[in-house]
């Protein structure tokens, strides 16, 4: 079933207007479902109406009724925004659909083809039985703000720098690594991975199709962040997910910092970065924790519940009671690693 295209301004006007919606409420919406795409992932309309009455309790809010938000829903679908809003049939096909079962969706959790909603299924599962986060700024969450652990581990990364003109890739083969002498800040880097997925996409690996406005878009992604960005969103998409294992993770993190040239100098500075990682891990806001931080959501449950501690449901056994320290933390990352 294709997600409806977009109507024209006038046309959107005209569907607010005849479901009685003014213009501050109108604008209030676009706010508040950016905010809950960007904190939450995916979130039912019954979701956002309860996070919107949670948060009206605790700070003044533009005056809604549950049947304003529901119908703002169905004329947000028509419209051009960083986010989805699906019909829940046309993500679960054994729905009846429903006003309140309306999904918001991060736009980059949505694919195509066979597999479009893995990702949405993936983070809708992981948040069985957690609560909703709900700051008094959630609003602010329209750009979702980088933490002092990120900045921190950002700014290590940035100081690595590539000193090897080939390495050895985890099948054993030799590979040229063009970076030599640069940091990772003064480069892009497209992972093995990522060029197999381009060519996926471009439809040059046999009895694919592809689809080569989806493979510019991601190229295009790639080349305008730097190698040492990349390998922090890609810690932070695998922490949102929640089901990627703790040694994958750890594995493709230093496999690609292996594939850009870097060698690091020894345990002191191996710990430091593994200090680093911990540190944004436990602090991110995560869409399979409903928004919280593993260390807010432990702090929150009491210790009674089930935490994803970043990294995904394997880190999370070994420390769901949030009695680890960071030094535990560091050392068990460690191990995975070497592994």
């Amino acid at each position: 079933m294709p997600y409806p295209k977009p109507l024209s301004e006038k046309s959107i006007a005209r569907l607010y207007a005849e479901a009685g919606l003014q213009e501050e409420q109108i604008a209030f919406l676009h706010t508040f479902c950016l905010a809950c795409a960007n904190l939450y992932g995916v979130i039912s309309a019954e979701e956002a109406w309860d996070v919107y009455r949670e948060l009206s309790a605790k700070t003044q809010t533009v005056r809604l009724h549950r049947r304003e938000l529901y119908a703002a829903l169905g004329i947000l679908r028509r419209e051009e925004l960083p986010y989805y809003v699906f019909e829940v049939d046309e993500v679960y096909s054994g729905d009846a659909r429903r006003d309140g079962l309306r999904l918001i969706v991060y736009r980059e959790l949505v694919g195509f083809g066979y597999g479009k909603f893995f990702k949405l299924y993936v983070v809708d599962e992981n948040t069985a039985g957690k609560p909703f986060y709900v700051p008094e700024n959630l609003l602010s969450y329209t750009v979702l703000p980088e933490s002092e652990q990120e900045q921190a581990l950002l700014r290590f990364l940035n100081g690595l720098r590539s000193t090897r003109s080939q390495y050895t890739n985890p099948l054993g083969k030799i590979r040229t690594c063009p970076y030599k002498g640069k940091y990772l800040h003064e480069f892009a880097y497209i992972s093995e991975r990522a060029s197999f997925e381009l060519d996926w996409l471009n439809g040059r690996i046999e009895g694919h199709k592809g689809n080569p406005k989806r493979a510019a878009e991601l190229e295009a992604k790639l080349k305008s962040v730097t190698a040492a960005q990349y390998l922090v969103e890609q810690l932070k998409w695998g922490n949102n997910l929640g089901h990627i294992k703790v040694a994958d993770q750890i594995k493709y993190f230093f496999n690609d910092l292996t594939a850009m040239g870097v060698v690091l100098s020894g345990q002191k500075q191996e710990e430091a970065l593994l200090h680093a990682i911990f540190e944004m891990c436990t602090n991110q806001h995560l869409w399979c924790n409903r928004g919280w931080t593993p260390k807010g959501l432990s702090a929150r449950m009491g210790g009674g519940g089930e935490p994803t501690f970043g990294f995904g449901w394997e880190l999370e056994q070994m420390i769901a009671d949030g009695a680890i320290d960071k030094d535990e933390g560091v050392r068990i990352l460690r191990e995975l690693w070497l592994s």
